[in-house]
């Protein structure tokens, strides 16, 4: 099944795949020369975007989506926005993530993501799929934050690591796309310690030795940021 398919269905019957009350806004909405799949609206006025991938969840669409919903969230920001992820398989560390900061995700294998679709054509009262309606608009955040945020972006990182400096540089960016390192610093030192006390696993433990990362000082991760923004797999192992 297509990506296309995956999305026209979701579009038609975002009941059987989301939750009731949900009514399509439009579908590819263009920011910044991003295009998330859907928008909707749920039954509190909210607003939804929705990201839809074939098979397993990478962190491209997490990462790409995420500027999306930072530069929606401040170009409109009396909208409340939810983002969520649809895909047919996504690994645990990304669950764990997209939970601990509160944005939603689905998964339904090839079979069941079938079934569904099956039902949608079956029980839809709309026969024609809805029209694809397209919107450009110039984003909020500014060039140089997305220069940077590109850079992240082609970096080969740890699961965790790369989406939180995403993340955090979206959330805590001034208007001229600057964040003070010691601020990030904290974020991440909150973000490691936090999951330690929980119990989780700071990151793969294939790639990081336990203890590494939520025994860093603010000053040391301060330093991190500074001198390897990007930390590829095959070194992190040694940091």
């Amino acid at each position: 099944m297509l990506e296309a398919q995956m999305e026209e269905a979701v579009a038609r019957c975002p009941d059987l795949f989301i939750e009731p009350g949900l009514s399509l806004i439009r579908r590819q909405v263009v920011i910044n020369g991003r295009r998330p799949d859907i928008l909707f609206s749920d039954s509190l006025s909210r607003h939804l975007l929705v990201e839809i991938q074939r098979g397993r969840l990478d962190e491209e669409h997490l990462q790409r989506h995420f500027y999306y919903y930072f530069d929606y969230r401040a170009k409109y920001p009396s909208i409340h926005l939810r983002l969520m992820f649809i895909a047919n398989r996504i690994v645990p560390q990304h669950k764990e993530f997209l939970d601990e900061h509160g944005y939603e995700c689905k998964e339904y294998g090839e079979h069941e993501f079938e079934r569904r679709v099956a039902s949608c054509l079956t029980h839809s009262l709309n026969p024609n799929p809805p029209d694809i309606e397209i919107e450009t608009t110039p984003g909020v955040l500014s060039e140089g934050t997305y220069q940077i945020l590109y850079e992240i972006e082609k970096q080969s990182m740890t699961l965790c690591y790369k989406m939180l400096l995403v993340k955090t540089m979206c959330e805590l960016a001034d208007s001229n796309g600057r964040v003070p390192t010691k601020k990030l610093a904290e974020e991440f030192q909150e973000f490691f310690v936090g999951r330690s006390t929980r119990q989780k696993a700071e990151e793969n433990p294939n790639l990081v030795k336990p203890g590494v990362l939520s025994h860093r000082s603010v000053r040391e991760w301060q330093r991190v940021i500074r001198e390897q923004p990007a930390i590829p797999n095959r070194d992190i192992s040694d940091r």
